[in-house]
């Protein structure tokens, strides 16, 4: 749910994800409910919102399933760390976070798979996605305005009154011209001629005319004047250090990360105590057009004040990509295929980035090349058991297709897993081959589905289920094609659904051996599951396939002495 990352972007986003699980107290969580469907509960944490990469955010989400679904699932809720591309709108999801209803953190899992997903209209994906991105509207520069204006007004009100008291700045010698600077504001420079004698302090350009030599209102202004930066302190500059806190849940988060909010909300009056020889400096609330202007400008990065300026700068974290020596690799760190899948680059099932060569392409593929128990194998000379049926637990999802160029992918929802050996694996998503990957006895199917699933401690278990043409066409996959990506690298996802459960074969036989990802980077420790009964598909269905990937399928790899388990 789009634009290359930095080669350091996964382990970079993991350590961010880190930070904020160790560093962040779970008081700070500022957990808002989005909507609410079918007993679950979907909330964004607030607070956890920050800017990433230009045009990035990153935010903490979380499922909060029902009673009866969590006594299944084994946990009350799930959170996900995600990365939402503000411009392109997009995600994924970076980590994942399982508890108990006690909050109790039962597992903790790194998303291998960081492959961007753009957001499907009128769907929850949207919805978290405009929650983190969604740019202030004209409706909102309004209430800006609004706030503005009222936020000046009453700075203009406290003002008054204060400007009334001008015997705590003014030298008891000159009474006359206090009474006289409420008429003209002019003749007060000659009150400030007793502190002549410093005309290096009298020249802060923050503060009216400094007074007395070692007074506290002089200790204020050598305060004042080392916080200001404008050169000129017009009055309509003042109001802006109280108009920002203000805007604080309106505002962009790195507007207000730049712009501390403690110390400008106390900055008007200590200015206006010591600024009361120039009382008729104060102007009433600026025009609402002027105030939106300015607000506009404080969404731009700050140039007020410098110090906090100067603190975007120090985290360096555009330069570290040029800095690491792993950045002329620009592939090292990430240990599954992300970008590449999206694009269609990088690995292909032809030509000079062919199966073959997918051991050199990249460093972390060389178990491609290397590996003792790759993927597929002839299915043959297998040993003849009672093996125990896969427990399914399919049903009807909606779903959303992607193409990356080299696979059609199906991206299904949570909650469906099977069970082998004991060990429960969930559905993450599914893909389609042509011809069939696994040969059984030497032959190939015209396709194949692979149903690739994970356990919670991270184990990968593939459920291949094989095609074979027939007079009847297959609901399930026809509603794929149906609802096909319109260019290499999009996503779409209708509004219908897939019954996987009535795509199964009806026959619990099948083959079991232990082999590896069929795709770079090859991962091995995959327990494979291949059902021995065939589901038929019709030759249109097939016809439309072959016209989008004519061939897309890894040759068979080596057994090397690989036990192969098969139901008799």
């Amino acid at each position: 749910m789009t634009t290359p990352f930095p080669p350091h972007s996964s382990l970079r986003y993991l350590l961010l994800a880190a930070a904020l699980l160790v560093s962040a107290p779970v008081d700070a969580a500022d957990w808002q409910k989005v909507l609410s469907d079918k007993g679950r509960t979907i909330e964004i944490d607030r607070a956890s919102i920050f800017d990433s990469d230009r045009g990035t955010k990153v935010s903490w989400g979380r499922v909060v399933l029902g009673n009866e679904e969590a006594a299944q699932a084994g946990y009350r809720t799930v959170k996900a760390l995600n990365r939402y591309d503000c411009r392109n709108n997009s995600f994924f999801t970076i980590k994942r976070v399982y508890l108990d209803a006690a909050e109790r953190v039962l597992r903790e899992e790194s998303v291998a798979d960081q492959t961007p997903v753009v957001v499907a209209r009128n769907s929850v994906d949207e919805r978290m996605w405009r929650e983190v991105c969604k740019p202030p509207g004209l409706a909102d520069l309004e209430k800006i305005a609004d706030a503005a204006s009222q936020s000046a007004a009453a700075a203009s009100a406290e003002t008054r009154p204060v400007a009334a008291v001008p015997p705590l700045v003014q030298p008891p010698a000159k009474p006359p011209v206090a009474a006289t600077a409420k008429a003209e504001p002019r003749p007060q420079p000659p009150v400030a001629k007793p502190s002549e004698k410093l005309p290096a302090k009298a020249a802060a350009p923050a503060v009216a005319a400094p007074p007395v030599k070692d007074t506290p209102a002089e200790a204020l202004i050598k305060e004042r004047a080392a916080a200001e930066v404008a050169p000129e302190p017009t009055p309509a500059a003042m109001p802006i250090p109280s108009i920002r806190p203000n805007l604080a849940p309106l505002l962009a988060k790195d507007a207000v990360k730049d712009a501390p909010a403690k110390p400008e909300a106390v900055e008007p009056k200590p200015a206006m105590r010591i600024s009361a020889p120039a009382p008729a400096k104060v102007e009433p609330p600026p025009p609402r057009d002027k105030v939106a202007e300015t607000v506009k400008k404080e969404a731009a990065p700050p140039t007020r004040p410098p110090r906090p300026a100067a603190k975007p700068k120090a985290p360096v974290v555009k330069k570290e990509p040029k800095a690491a020596p792993e950045g002329k690799t620009q592939v090292k760190p990430s240990p599954s295929l992300t970008i590449e899948q999206v694009k269609g680059e990088g690995w292909s099932y032809g030509g000079d980035t062919g199966p073959e060569r997918w051991g050199s392409l990249r460093p972390d593929w060389k178990i491609c090349s290397e590996g003792k128990r790759q993927s597929p194998i002839n299915l043959q000379n297998g040993v003849a058991v009672d093996l125990d049926p896969v427990k399914f637990d399919y049903r009807a999802t909606r779903f959303r297709t992607t193409d990356t160029g080299n696979l059609l992918r199906v991206s299904v929802g949570e909650g469906m897993s099977i069970e082998v050996r004991g060990r429960r694996y969930e559905l993450e998503h599914l893909t389609l081959h042509r011809p069939s990957e696994e040969r059984v006895g030497g032959g190939a199917s015209d396709m194949a589905v692979h149903f690739h699933h994970r356990s919670a401690e991270g184990r990968q278990a593939i459920v291949a289920v094989l095609l074979e043409r027939g007079e009847q066409p297959n609901a399930m996959l026809q509603a794929v094609l149906n609802n096909l990506p319109l260019e290499k690298g999009n996503t779409y996802m209708p509004d219908v659904t897939i019954d996987l459960a009535a795509f199964l074969p009806t026959q619990p036989a099948h083959f079991l051996y232990m082999g590896s990802q069929t795709t770079p980077p090859c991962t091995e420790e995959v327990l494979w599951v291949v059902m021995k009964q065939t589901v038929s598909l019709s030759d249109d269905q097939l016809a439309i396939f072959n016209r989008l990937y004519p061939r897309n399928s890894r040759p068979i790899q080596p057994t090397n002495g690989r036990l192969v388990l098969e139901s008799r």
